[in-house]
C-alpha cells in the first residue's frame, strides 16, 4: 500500500466512533444513573423530613406560649390549599413563615395537657413526608 492510500484508510476511520464505543458510553451511564437516582431520590426524601421537623417548632412554641397563658393547648389545622386555617384564629393567631404552602400543620388536643403536632410535607397534593411532636404537661 502506498503512503497515501494509508493516510486515507487512517483518515476516515477516525472520522466516527464505531457501535461499540457508543454501546459501552451507553452502558456506562446506565451504570451511573442506576446508582445516582435512587442516592438523589434519598436525599431530597431526608431533606423533607428534616425541614417537617425543622417546621414543628414555631407551632409548638405557640402551643406551649398558649398553654402558659390560658392553662391548655389550641386544637386546630393549618392547610397549605387554603380549606382549613383555624390555627391563624384567636387564641393562638399562627400561621407559618416561610413554608411556601407545602406544609399542612394539625395539632389534635387531649384533655388540656396533652396535644399532638403533625406537620405533613406535600408535593402535588400527596404527603410525602410527615413529622410530629408531642407536647405533654
Amino acid at each position: 500500500m502506498t503512503r497515501q492510500a494509508k493516510s486515507i484508510l487512517t483518515t476516515r476511520r477516525s472520522r466516527g466512533y464505531t457501535l461499540i464505543e457508543l454501546m459501552m458510553v451507553v452502558g456506562i451511564l446506565a451504570i451511573v444513573s442506576a446508582i445516582a437516582i435512587p442516592s438523589y431520590r434519598g436525599y431530597l426524601s431526608s431533606t423533607r423530613d428534616a425541614t417537617a421537623r425543622a417546621n414543628i417548632e414555631p407551632l409548638r412554641l405557640a402551643e406551649e406560649d398558649n398553654w402558659l397563658d390560658a392553662g391548655s393547648y389550641v386544637a386546630g389545622v393549618w392547610k397549605a390549599d387554603g380549606s382549613s386555617r383555624t390555627l391563624e384564629n384567636a387564641p393562638l393567631n399562627w400561621k407559618p413563615d416561610g413554608d411556601e404552602n407545602r406544609f399542612d400543620y394539625t395539632v389534635t388536643v387531649s384533655g388540656t395537657n396533652y396535644a399532638v403536632i403533625t406537620v405533613d410535607y406535600l408535593e402535588d397534593g400527596n404527603v410525602v413526608a410527615t413529622a410530629s411532636s408531642v407536647l405533654s404537661k
